[in-house]
């Protein structure tokens, strides 16, 4: 499974913890929309520092970053 897959399954399982079964798109928004609230951000948090070693003391946050899931997937892709 790449990264973007990845990212898909777990915003999909939070979604769904969530009871949204609706689709979504690696486009839509997710945060702000207000289908993710700000304890899924953290859960997306720490899910990104475990995964792939990220530090977000070491960087500024804006939950607009986790919004969908390619914005996330860009993240973990840059450098």
């Amino acid at each position: 499974m790449n990264d973007h897959d990845a990212v898909r399954e777990f915003v999909g399982s939070l979604l769904r913890r969530k009871g949204d079964t609706n689709p979504f798109t690696d486009t839509d928004s997710l945060v702000l929309s207000g289908r993710l609230d700000s304890l899924d951000v953290l859960e997306m948090v720490v899910f990104l520092e475990k995964q792939y070693s990220f530090d977000f003391g070491d960087r500024p946050f804006d939950q607009q970053m986790v919004d969908s899931v390619d914005e996330i997937a860009d993240l973990i892709a840059a450098p």
